[in-house]
C-alpha cells in the first residue's frame, strides 16, 4: 500500500492544466467535512472517488451509484433532505450531469444545499481510450461518439439562479470547494479536467486478482 500511495502521490499534487482528476480527488479529501456525505456517480466518477478520495473512517459517508448514469446529483439532493445537518458533496462527470441537469431548478426552488462538483472533461472519459483503440484505422471520427461540449456548467447553473464557480487552475480548487461547502445553498463547482487522464488501478494484496 505504501508503494502504491507513493506511485499515486505525484499525480495527486499535479499542477497540470487541464486539471488531472487525481488532483481534484486530493483536494476533496482535504476539504471534506468530518461528517460529510460524499455521493459519487457510476462509471469513472465512482472509480476516481473510491480509489483516490480518503475518508476518515468515522463520521463520513460514501454513497456510490451502482447502475444508472446521472444518479448522483438527484441522489445528493435526497441525501441532504434525509440528513439536513450534514454537508453533502456530489461528484459527477459532465456526461452524467446532462441526464438530470434540470434538478438544478429543484435545488434552487426547494432550497436544498449541496456542493455539486463537476468533473468536466468534455466527454465520456472512461470509454474514451478503449473507443480510440477499437476505432483503429477505420474511417470516422471517434470524437463524434464520445466527445461533446465544451460546456460551461457554471454559466448554466447561474442561468438557473444557482451559485457557481468555474475552476481551470488546480490551485483554485481548494478555495472553491471551501466556499461551496460553507454555503447554505447549492453551489456548482465546475472543474475543467483532462479526458486523457487515467485512473490508477486500485491496490490489491499480493496474489489477489
Amino acid at each position: 500500500m505504501t508503494e502504491w500511495r507513493a506511485e499515486c502521490a505525484p499525480r495527486l499534487a499535479s499542477n497540470e492544466m487541464p486539471i488531472r482528476p487525481d488532483r481534484l480527488c486530493a483536494e476533496i479529501t482535504a476539504e471534506l467535512p468530518a461528517d460529510a456525505i460524499l455521493v459519487a456517480d457510476t462509471g469513472y466518477s465512482g472509480i476516481w472517488t473510491s480509489t483516490l478520495i480518503d475518508l476518515n473512517g468515522a463520521g463520513q459517508t460514501y454513497l456510490r451509484a451502482a447502475g444508472s448514469l446521472g444518479w448522483a446529483f438527484p441522489a445528493s439532493l435526497g441525501a441532504k433532505c434525509a440528513a439536513p445537518n450534514r454537508k453533502v458533496v456530489c461528484f459527477s462527470g459532465d456526461g452524467a450531469l446532462y441526464y438530470h441537469l434540470t434538478e438544478l431548478e429543484t435545488a434552487k426552488r426547494r432550497g436544498i444545499a449541496v456542493t455539486l462538483v463537476v468533473n468536466n472533461n468534455s466527454g465520456f472519459g472512461q470509454g474514451w481510450p478503449n473507443f480510440l483503440k477499437m476505432q483503429g484505422n477505420k474511417p470516422g471520427d471517434p470524437a463524434e461518439m464520445l466527445r461533446f461540449g465544451p460546456t460551461d456548467f457554471a454559466a448554466i447553473a447561474r442561468g438557473f439562479g444557482v451559485r457557481a464557480i468555474r475552476v481551470e487552475d488546480p490551485s483554485k480548487i481548494g478555495p472553491a470547494l471551501r466556499e461551496a461547502i460553507a454555503a447554505d445553498e447549492t453551489v456548482v463547482v465546475d472543474i475543467v479536467t483532462d479526458i486523457d487522464a487515467r485512473a490508477p488501478a486500485p491496490w490489491l494484496p499480493d496474489g489477489a486478482t
